[in-house]
């Protein structure tokens, strides 16, 4: 049984409380800033909202794992851009809502390997495409600029910014 456990349980190293608090406060910043930002350019948070899903497992990894290769900039911003690309084009083209969703996070998969920038909250974006009905399909592909792009680089740019200030604060305990 304890194989099992050691198998199928919680990875064994303790995980640090504190850094992952300064995480939780840093993505609240991030996703506020997001949706204050769209709430300016668009004057509603209606086109942005299903978007929120995606953005916050982004914020996850670039806040949580910042070392890690899916959190670099150009895997969550390329990445998430050419899923909501691809979600789209399978929302635009493809009656079967199914059909759309399954070819959706196959082609956004295949997109961000192909060109090198995985990031599985793109695989959401692509669903997000597909799924959210009219407000993304009014947008169509300005979808894939405001709000993914936009929002992408805004998370990015505050990660950047958190963790060049929380290694400042770190230091200075």
């Amino acid at each position: 049984m304890r194989k099992i456990w050691n198998v199928i349980g919680p990875h064994p190293a303790s995980p640090n409380h504190r850094e992952h608090v300064l995480a939780a406060f840093g993505a609240l910043a991030a996703i506020g800033l997001i949706a204050g930002l769209n709430l300016v350019m668009t004057g509603s948070l209606l086109a942005s909202l299903p978007l929120v899903a995606p953005m916050g497992a982004s914020a996850v990894i670039v806040f949580c794992l910042p070392q890690s290769p899916l959190a670099r900039p150009w895997n969550v911003v390329i990445g998430n851009v050419a899923s909501a690309l691809v979600g789209v084009i399978c929302a635009r083209f493809i009656p079967q809502i199914e059909i759309a969703a399954a070819l959706a996070v196959f082609a956004a998969i295949s997109g961000m390997a192909l060109s090198r920038s995985l990031h599985p909250p793109g695989g959401a974006v692509a669903l997000t495409a597909v799924l959210s009905g009219a407000p993304i399909k009014d947008l169509g592909f300005a979808f894939a600029f405001n709000p993914v792009f936009l929002s992408s680089l805004t998370l990015v740019l505050a990660a950047i910014g958190f963790h060049s200030l929380k290694g400042r604060l770190v230091k200075a305990d």
